[in-house]
């Protein structure tokens, strides 16, 4: 095989491009951006120019495109416990998809169009945004 460089992959945005690299060079490959600066000035030509490619030797090519695709495995739930992340879970169906809703912002909304200041009232509840259920 020659030492010639083979683009594996392309992109659209530089830091999608800089993960790639770095998943890349933690497992050996060497490898390098092209087009990165371009991109990054002229964002809207990006498509035109290609995107931002990524270059390795024609040897590792196989590995890169298989390294690429690997997806990431996600922490586990005792994993993510010990970090320290906090665990919270609907009571009613023990969906994590949780949201924190400090301000009522239908309030707030309100009382700028009749007052034009922002009253904001506290609510400060949660809401389980796959079944609906609210709790304090």
């Amino acid at each position: 095989m020659s030492n010639a460089l083979v683009t594996v992959a392309s992109f659209d945005e530089p830091y999608k491009a800089n993960i790639a690299k770095i998943k890349l060079e933690s497992e050996g490959i060497e490898c390098f951006l092209s087009g990165e600066n371009f991109v990054a000035t002229y964002w809207l030509l990006s498509r035109a120019e290609g995107g931002i490619k990524l270059k390795v030797n024609e040897a590792d090519s196989k590995a890169a495109i298989e390294i690429l695709a690997r997806k990431e495995k996600p922490l586990d739930t005792q994993q993510s416990s010990e970090l320290g992340e906090y665990d919270l879970t609907c009571p009613k169906c023990n969906s994590e998809n949780i949201e924190y809703e400090r301000y009522s912002w239908k309030m707030a909304l309100l009382s700028i169009l009749l007052f034009r200041l922002p009253l904001t009232w506290l609510k400060e509840k949660y809401k389980c945004l796959d079944c609906g259920h609210i709790w304090k």
